[in-house]
């Protein structure tokens, strides 16, 4: 948890075992991050680049996850950065259900547009 702690950005499985340094196995820290966003600690991101990234929650519960906010991919660094702005989405018709929200902008971020 610890290695979410401390990142600016949110981390994929790959980052997250290369900052372990061999410490746990791939599938420890599956089954961890797993378990993380079960309780709510953390929450995932699905990349347009089909990597999932993962991190921190700061309103969220094992009963409900707060996570529809917008994501920040920057095509240059390929760094994910979770936006304080909620994700914006349009009224679905009568009878559907919303659980999850995933919207991804990509772009430059302030450190590699200038």
């Amino acid at each position: 948890m610890s290695v979410l702690e401390t990142s600016e950005s949110a981390l994929c499985h790959e980052n997250i075992e290369k900052q372990l340094s061999g410490q746990l196995d791939r599938v420890t820290i599956y089954r961890i991050l797993h378990g993380f966003c079960e309780d709510g600690k953390i929450h995932k991101i699905s990349g347009e680049n089909g990597k999932t990234y993962y991190a921190l929650c700061h309103d969220c519960s094992h009963e409900r996850h707060n996570d529809n906010h917008l994501h920040f991919h920057c095509v240059s660094c390929n760094h994910v950065f979770c936006m304080d702005a909620p994700a914006l989405i349009t009224p679905l018709p009568p009878g559907y259900d919303v659980q999850t929200v995933s919207c991804i902008v990509s772009g430059y971020c302030p450190s590699c547009s200038g």
